[in-house]
């Protein structure tokens, strides 16, 4: 994580008297809430009057109402773990004091939107809690990535983001795919094959058809040579595939 072009971490890092923006999140996060403290008593004890939620056509924001109430509200249509990740990144606000007037007259600011959604993770998946957790589990697999989203209350795509970019716990890369009525990648994260994001269908196939996680292998473009890869998936329901990608070199 470089800070060099994000002010809103270069403040972090001050404030903490840490160099290091991903120690400087965490002591940050530690340094402003208690450990174990729900989300919701972390929000009404930093200002916030109430949070809502509502049908929204966006998933939520925090809000300074015209008469000084502070509001978060979340779409009440979101997923759980989402609405969950949407109040952290609110509370990253509040913990950076950059809380918005009013939604519609705010610019967008892709470093301090950034910004908040390191704290965000770090508020849901701690550090250091995180990694004795994850290193307890060992070797990486699709089922004990969503034992860490299940335990953590966040989606597999987060939990992934979290394990791999984060706290670069787990090398391999991870993706999500469809297989009906094509192969159609739902997310991924890492790195990529230069000709597409997704297994061979014969691979997915082979995975939604047991009843537990299976190893196979690939070939996956990357650059210009064709690299050998192995694979670890997992069908989920029907026509999904959850998986772990990794290069034999």
């Amino acid at each position: 994580m470089k800070s060099s072009s994000n002010p809103y971490l270069e403040r972090v890092a001050r404030l903490v008297g840490q160099k290091d923006p991903t120690r400087a999140v965490e002591i940050f996060v530690a340094d402003g809430s208690f450990p174990g403290e729900p989300l919701e008593a972390l929000a009404h004890r930093l200002g916030v009057n109430r949070i809502i939620e509502e049908r929204l056509p966006f998933e939520g924001g925090l809000f300074r109402l015209s008469h000084g109430e502070l509001v978060i509200r979340l779409n009440s249509e979101s997923p759980y773990v989402r609405k969950r990740f949407t109040l952290a990144h609110e509370i990253a606000h509040l913990l950076l004091q950059t809380v918005p007037a009013f939604r519609s007259t705010q610019r967008t600011d892709a470093a301090l939107e950034r910004t908040c959604d390191l704290i965000a993770a770090e508020l849901l998946m701690p550090t250091t809690e995180t990694a004795d957790f994850v290193r307890g589990l060992g070797a990486p697999s699709p089922e004990k990535l969503r034992v860490i989203a299940s335990k953590y209350s966040v989606s597999t795509q987060a939990a992934a983001i979290r394990l791999r970019d984060g706290l670069k716990l787990w090398k391999c890369s991870i993706g999500m795919w469809e297989r009906l009525p094509s192969v159609r990648t739902i997310w991924f994260v890492g790195l990529r094959r230069r000709d597409r994001a997704q297994p061979d269908p014969c691979c997915l196939d082979l995975a939604l058809a047991s009843n537990s996680s299976v190893l196979t292998n690939d070939l996956w473009q990357r650059g210009e040579s064709t690299c050998a890869v192995w694979l670890n998936l997992l069908g989920i329901g029907k026509c999904r595939v959850l998986g772990l990608v990794d290069f034999a070199n």
